[in-house]
């Protein structure tokens, strides 16, 4: 078994975690009504068209049981971010109840449920661990977790011939403790390769695309990039990757601008990336010049940790390993990606 690396710390105040693609941090609400941003989805329609979802809270004498058997969500008793009106869920939910004799109904909420407030419903619901669904994504919070200390985030890699990916990832609560059961709690929906393990209150202050002191970095790399880096006299930064650090944040956005306008004009091949000096390039800077690909930050006086998954995008099991009386031992990802989860839509 190959030894296990250290790829960072943790710390909570709370006493929770949230597994969760650091990607996807654009969209957490936290106390906030949840909202679609600008930009994300294609166009203004789009956004829109999310931003008038409603949340459903299934009511009645069976309702457990009808969310069960309807299998939309991790909490049977929530269905999160639907359209207002939705006559195929009402259809398939109407004949659900019918079948089996049911006395469940939908109740609407709206505004819909901050995603703060999700997370501790699916922590009630989970006995202290649950899956977190929001804008269709699913992240995994694990209470339980000892406060104030510092926690080692560990990564065992792969055997041959994959050994520059990690077989499973450990959040090490109680060390050198014996683990007596496993419980499964859910999955991590990653489509931007990365997770970040955070103290579930500290992302309250996280600013995802804002940036931090005014500045932002400009990249670009590929095919044609030292081409491009001629034409506008652009420094080079590594192996290909060319740009501009540490502008504010007007210029770089000029700068950037012009570069796709000159791609685009004369059908170049490059990648660009736009980095305003946000928490997400906080902890992505690190990553980016690790041996582990992970990182340690500061958020809100806790310590956070960012790793790349080394799989790419997918679904990722998050275990909770427990001691003989019940005690949280460790957290345990396993990092072989599934590719596809029962019931998500």
């Amino acid at each position: 078994m190959p030894p296990l690396e250290q790829l960072g710390v943790v710390t909570s105040h709370s006493g929770v975690l949230i597994f969760i693609d650091t990607g996807y941090l654009r969209l957490w609400s936290h106390q906030q009504t949840p909202e679609m941003p600008d930009g994300v989805l294609a166009d203004d329609e789009s956004t829109a068209k999310a931003n008038s979802f409603v949340d459903l809270h299934l009511v009645g004498k069976h309702a457990e049981q009808a969310g069960y058997l309807l299998g939309m969500s991790w909490h049977p008793s929530y269905v999160y971010d639907q359209p207002q009106v939705n006559p195929e869920l009402e259809e398939k939910f109407e004949t659900l109840v019918l079948k089996h004799h049911l006395d469940a109904s939908f109740e609407v909420i709206s505004p819909r449920i901050p995603h703060r407030r999700r997370a501790d419903l699916a922590l009630q619901h989970g006995q202290g661990a649950g899956e977190v669904q929001f804008h269709g994504i699913m992240a995994v919070v694990i209470g339980g977790i000892p406060r104030n200390q510092t926690i080692r985030v560990l990564g065992e890699r792969c055997e041959e011939p994959n050994t520059d990916r990690w077989r499973r990832i450990i959040v090490e609560c109680s060390p050198n403790k014996m683990v007596f059961r496993s419980l499964e709690v859910g999955a991590i929906a990653v489509d931007y390769a990365r997770i970040l393990v955070a103290d579930l209150d500290a992302l309250g202050i996280w600013k995802h695309d804002e940036s931090l002191d005014a500045l932002s970095d400009y990249l670009f790399w590929g095919r044609d990039a030292d081409l491009v880096a001629a034409a506008f006299n652009a420094p080079k930064l590594g192996d290909n990757e060319f740009g501009w650090l540490n502008l504010a944040a007007d210029a770089a956005e000029e700068n950037g601008v012009a570069v796709e306008e000159y791609r685009d004009k004369h059908s170049l091949k490059i990648a660009v990336d736009y980095r305003p000096h946000s928490h997400h390039w906080q902890v992505m800077k690190d990553v980016r010049a690790s041996r582990t690909e992970s990182s340690t930050t500061e958020l809100g006086g806790v310590q956070v940790c960012n790793f790349m998954t080394t799989w790419g995008d997918g679904f990722f099991v998050v275990h909770r390993d427990m001691g003989k009386d019940d005690e949280l031992i460790q957290v345990r990802l396993e990092m072989e990606p599934e590719p596809s989860m029962p019931g998500l839509m």
